[in-house]
């Protein structure tokens, strides 16, 4: 059985009794609610795989990114593509210095980006930091999470925070398919969300997927946060019949939450950019990671619902695709610039830079920088900037 639903109701009870409560019914939010803010034009930034690991010196450029991005003009919020720690020592943590103590070289994370954190959100949005989980912030499997000092996630993005964020997706009977199997836990919103922000394997680890509407853009912020983590992984009865079933297929009920999710982005007419957020790239030609082993099904449905873009981390790179199209004809991908997807890679925020190996057909730029990316929408064309750690321009193209 799924080591997620071996949850005791002991176990809820105590989650349940430290939890501030709260959050509504995700299947009344949908994505297609009004949109915020007036008019169309805006800019964003993202960045990712800020964390130091094995040494002070990724800190350092972490600040200095942080430094350049602050002093962007005019920009509504930033993304953080995950991997925002170190996890296995003490060189990036969630709020203690740790090993790195100088203020050249400070290893919290919290004091790090409070440039950004600290910012007025953009009318309608509830943060101005966007957080996505990478495999260095949630990876319980190796002893990494929470950090060398007993923190984690909700003591840099609070509890109230979470609850603004994700939905309860337990309780979310548009997506979430298994309603049938007593040994499956429908959470209440006050487990759910205590569970999110306790130490131990649960929410946190598994359903910290969320997504916003600004303006004329959605945005879907996934948990897929390493090489191998497959959105169809099946331990039993592996059949179609057998899909609803999340105690076979693990992490199935995020892929019903995403075409959940696309398809009412697709639906809603106010909406002209899709833009998704993962930790773990699926397209790359990184020798770092290698593409996440949901690449195939998620190139198809991305292409289905006409996602504009996709923006992920993992890779110490800056990697940008042809626009790249997939359907069952052609599960691999080929380029295709009207229809096509553009795959983003930005993990340049301080970790130590990859290299690639042999760069492929769909690939359209690929470079080792230290960089962030502002981003500028008007209407439903996206510019984006790739800007070096010395204010120089890496790439730059439109989507």
């Amino acid at each position: 059985m799924h080591r997620f639903f071996h949850v005791t109701l002991a176990v809820l009870a105590a989650v349940a009794a430290c939890s501030g409560g709260g959050g509504g019914d995700p299947a009344e939010a949908a994505p297609g609610a009004p949109v915020p803010g007036d008019g169309t034009s805006f800019s964003f930034l993202a960045y990712g795989d800020s964390r130091a690991g094995g040494g002070c010196d990724g800190n350092a450029t972490h600040i200095k990114l942080v430094g350049k991005m602050a002093a962007e003009a005019n920009t509504a919020f930033v993304f953080n593509t995950g991997d925002m720690i170190t996890g296995y020592d003490k060189s990036t943590n969630w709020v203690q210095r740790g090993d790195c103590t100088a203020d050249a070289s400070k290893g919290s994370f919290k004091e790090i980006i409070a440039p950004l954190q600290d910012k007025a959100p953009a009318a309608g949005l509830p943060v101005y930091y966007f957080p996505v989980v990478g495999n260095h912030d949630d990876n319980f499997g190796d002893g990494w999470y929470p950090d060398k000092f007993g923190n984690g996630f909700c003591d840099v993005f609070s509890q109230a925070t979470v609850q603004k964020l994700v939905p309860n997706h337990t309780q979310a009977k548009a997506y979430f398919q298994d309603w049938t199997r007593t040994d499956v836990q429908h959470l209440t919103d006050s487990a759910f969300y205590a569970s999110a922000c306790a130490k131990t394997k649960g929410v946190y680890a598994e359903f910290m997927y969320y997504s916003f509407d600004y303006k004329n853009t959605h945005f879907t912020v996934m948990h897929l946060n390493s090489d191998y983590y497959n959105l169809m992984e099946c331990s039993n009865n592996c059949t179609v019949a057998n899909e609803g079933n999340y105690d076979a297929y693990y992490y199935k009920h995020q892929l019903d939450w995403l075409r959940w999710d696309l398809a009412k982005a697709a639906a809603n007419p106010a909406i002209k950019n899709t833009i998704v957020l993962t930790h773990a790239p699926l397209v790359t030609y990184s020798d770092g990671h290698a593409p996440n082993a949901s690449w195939n099904t998620l190139l198809q449905e991305f292409s289905k619902y006409k996602v504009k873009m996709v923006i992920s981390g993992h890779n110490h790179v800056y990697e940008r695709s042809v626009p790249v199209y997939a359907d069952s004809a052609t599960p691999a991908g080929l380029r295709d610039d009207a229809k096509g997807t553009v795959y983003v890679i930005t993990g340049g925020g301080g970790s130590e830079l990859a290299g690639f190996r042999a760069i492929g057909s769909l690939n359209a730029k690929a470079t080792a920088a230290y960089h962030y990316l502002r981003l500028d929408v008007k209407d439903s064309t996206i510019t984006v900037k790739a800007i070096g750690a010395d204010g120089s321009t890496v790439d730059s193209f439109t989507r």
